[in-house]
């Protein structure tokens, strides 16, 4: 099987830092791209053109983050996402958040790439607030996933780091101390020291 990657793809580096956390680097080799120039073999992978995408023998292949997590937990017995009940819905719900906060950011990046005439201020201020009310919610939620080791909240510690490639002027860390602890609990496992994407 081939993962599909960008180094600084935040939903390529949930995949990536679950596959080293679950020990399957023998099973799924890394190959990095830049999905901006269309390589045929991302291409044929997904017709979207994204990364991640996960090729596999004699299946289709896989894209979109979730999916691509959910198929690598079914590799083996550890379960980094329950496989039913309320502690499911919890770790998908954190995931979708962090997923959000992620999506949130790169909208933002997008429109501060603009050149200056043509940022519009409600787009990134939009952006913004959007930012703020997730950091709010997944501060109040902390206790839900601070302590935890699954799927949940590695999701959440890769769109706080996001946030510091491409939002580095939000202090975070100096609003949310709490959250900045739960961050530099993950950054210390070597699935997040392997991954750490260039600097932007």
């Amino acid at each position: 099987m081939k993962l599909f990657v960008s180094p600084t793809s935040p939903y390529a580096r949930k995949c990536r830092a679950l596959i080293i956390e679950k020990s399957l680097e023998h099973k799924i080799e890394v190959i990095e791209c830049d999905p901006r120039s269309d390589p045929a073999e991302l291409l044929d992978a997904n017709p979207l053109g994204k990364v991640p995408a996960l090729t596999r023998e004699g299946a289709p292949a896989l894209m979109d983050s979730p999916l691509i997590c959910e198929f690598i937990d079914s590799l083996d017995d550890e379960n980094w996402i329950p496989k039913r009940g309320a502690s499911r819905i919890l770790v998908l719900r954190q995931q979708a958040l962090a997923d959000g906060l992620i999506d949130l950011t790169i909208g933002r990046r997008i429109e501060m790439q603009r050149e200056a005439d043509k940022q519009w201020d409600y787009w990134s201020e939009r952006w913004e607030r959007g930012i703020r009310r997730t950091l709010d919610a997944l501060y109040a939620d902390r206790g839900q996933y601070e302590r935890s080791v699954d799927l949940g909240a590695l999701s959440v510690a890769v769109a706080l780091f996001y946030l510091d490639l491409r939002y580095p002027e939000l202090d975070w860390r100096g609003d949310y101390p709490e959250l900045g602890e739960f961050a530099a609990r993950w950054d210390q496992r070597a699935s997040f020291e392997q991954t750490r994407p260039p600097a932007a």
